[in-house]
């Protein structure tokens, strides 16, 4: 396998820890504005002081949601730090509820506290800068593809990491920060390197939702449910600190949530799984949590004048590779976003060869600080969809299907798969739906193919009306964001601690979810100020139609 990229990671750990040398220090505490006041204990604190973790305090949470929300301007370091807040107040309570029980009493104490402490903190090290903005520019270089295939197969476990989670995984396990760890660090019980690579091994492993595993093949899934997983530390923190910096009025019972989790004991086909599980009666605290993480991506992650300014931000990011100033993804990393900023002061036209001689990488950038940001041609959503009628296809194999059935059961179960068919087809129309995922399996240099495309299409729009062609393909953007998925692969136990199979409320609670997401979707084309509006957006909706036929 291709480890090419391995120096790379090296060379940035030696680089960010090189001259630090931790002093002496005690316990610490921290005031949060999400979790209150927090303690860090000595060797949190010699790491939380390093290079390597300060410089999250450059690198933005949220994006460009500042360009909206002008108080949201915190970072990846308060978030790590709240993350570990609320990772350890949820491994506080397993741990006082497993005390109780003899089954599990002994899987959950001090150590795991520690670890998932340690994993918590470290889990965003390797976002680089506006966070998920440079991830969607350096997660599509060819030189990336070998970092990700390289974490999944060292797992052994079938996961899905985001780019930020390969980088994150790679600097966890890197040799230099081995060396540095167990050298500066002073974690508690590591005494030798061995020892610190094999702890950093299993904090690596949660970040990337792998799952530890005893010697005995027994697993320990709740280690990394509380840290990735779909009511994980994590979504805790960033949709308190996010929704609170930007000022809107989303509140959950955290408190509620917390007291309802339990360690729960599994086994299937002769293996222990020990996972993390939620009472029956704190589903309305789940219903509770998914509503305001779906209203915080409707009203600010997809805010669409968030949206439009990351668009545009997306190609000021890959116009630095385009001119060779980034030339490896692992570059990012040594960048934090002052950094990258300063990279703009040129001349260079990264875009030339795609027939936008004009933009400079200093004209890309000015377009930020003079807030001369795209501006919506044309929105789409389920409530504009025209296109009501299900395929033929759909209805032949529905009339088929209801001829061979033998039961009104069957009969039943057809129809009600018939009517879900045509609800989803309503809000989303095969063309949109199939436009989507189109964009969403583009790289760079394809979206910009596509919009090039669209763009000689307005062009001819505006030759129709006599109207000189005055922009270029840069000088429209489109976000056509999948909608937002919710996974409910959520343990819900009785007051037995057993499992409950096939649990109907939690097929209820997907169930409202997927229609509310679906619902609050929408698709965009931004053109910068002097384009016009109407005649994009109308020839945008000929070529969307067209495109449909196809």
């Amino acid at each position: 396998m291709n480890e090419s990229f391995r120096p790379y990671i090296d060379r940035y750990v030696k680089a960010m820890v090189k001259g630090y040398l931790p002093t002496a220090t005690g316990t610490k505490i921290i005031h949060d504005p999400i979790w209150g006041s927090v303690v860090f204990h000595p060797w949190e604190v010699r790491l939380i002081d390093s290079p390597l973790f300060q410089r999250l305090r450059n690198v933005n949470q949220v994006g460009l949601a500042d360009s909206t929300y002008p108080a949201a301007r915190h970072t990846r370091f308060e978030h790590s730090l709240g993350t570990a807040a609320i990772a350890s107040r949820m491994m506080e309570q397993l741990s006082s509820e497993a005390r109780q029980r003899p089954d599990v009493a002994s899987v959950i104490g001090e150590d795991e506290i520690r670890l998932v402490r340690l994993a918590a903190l470290l889990h965003d090290v390797g976002h680089c800068p506006y966070s998920h903005l440079s991830e969607a520019v350096y997660g599509t270089m060819p030189e990336f593809a070998p970092m990700r295939e390289y974490v999944i197969a060292a797992t052994g476990q079938e996961i899905s990491p985001s780019p930020h989670e390969v980088f994150s995984y790679l600097i966890i396990v890197s040799d230099a920060f081995i060396n540095f760890f167990f050298r500066n660090i002073h974690y508690p019980g590591v005494r030798t390197r061995a020892q610190a690579k094999e702890l950093l091994q299993r904090a690596a492993n949660m970040v990337v939702g792998a799952v530890n595993c005893g010697k005995d093949g027994t697993k320990y899934s709740y280690l990394t449910t509380v840290l990735n997983g779909n009511f994980d530390a994590d979504k805790l923190d960033y949709t308190q600190r996010d929704s609170y910096t930007a000022g809107i009025a989303l509140t959950y019972g955290v408190e509620r949530f917390l007291l309802k989790l339990v360690l729960c004991k599994t086994e299937e086909q002769g293996v222990i799984d020990y996972r993390l599980g939620i009472t029956a009666d704190a589903l309305s605290t789940v219903e509770e949590l998914l509503f305001n993480r779906s209203m915080l991506y409707h009203y600010m992650y997809r805010h669409q004048k968030v949206l439009a300014a990351e668009a545009q931000m997306r190609d000021a990011i890959y116009a630095l590779v385009r001119v060779g100033k980034i030339k490896h993804p692992c570059d990012f990393l040594f960048l934090n976003n002052q950094e990258l900023s300063a990279l703009y002061h040129s001349k260079k036209r990264p875009f030339a060869t795609d027939g936008a001689e004009t933009k400079t990488l200093e004209s890309l950038m000015q377009a930020f600080s003079r807030r001369t940001l795209p501006k919506r041609a044309l929105e789409l959503s389920p409530d504009s969809f025209s296109e009501q009628n299900l395929p033929d296809q759909i209805l032949s194999r529905t009339l088929k299907n209801l001829e061979s059935a033998k039961s009104d059961v069957e009969k039943k179960q057809i129809l009600q798969d018939l009517l879900d068919q045509w609800q989803q087809n309503t809000l989303f129309p095969e063309t949109v739906a199939s436009y989507i995922q189109f964009l969403k399996n583009c790289s760079v240099e394809q979206n910009i193919a596509e919009r090039k495309i669209i763009a000689e299409k307005i062009a001819e729009a505006y030759e129709t009306v006599g109207k000189p062609v005055d922009f270029d393909a840069f000088d429209l953007v489109l976000s056509f964001q999948p909608p937002l998925e919710t996974d409910l692969s959520l343990t819900v136990v009785d007051k037995q601690h057993r499992p409950l199979p096939g649990d109907k409320a939690i097929q209820r609670i997907e169930d409202w979810t997927q229609t509310f997401n679906r619902g609050k979707w929408r698709g965009y084309l931004f053109v910068a100020p002097h384009v016009d509006r109407t005649l994009a957006g109308t020839a945008f909706q000929k070529y969307l139609n067209e495109w449909g036929k196809k």
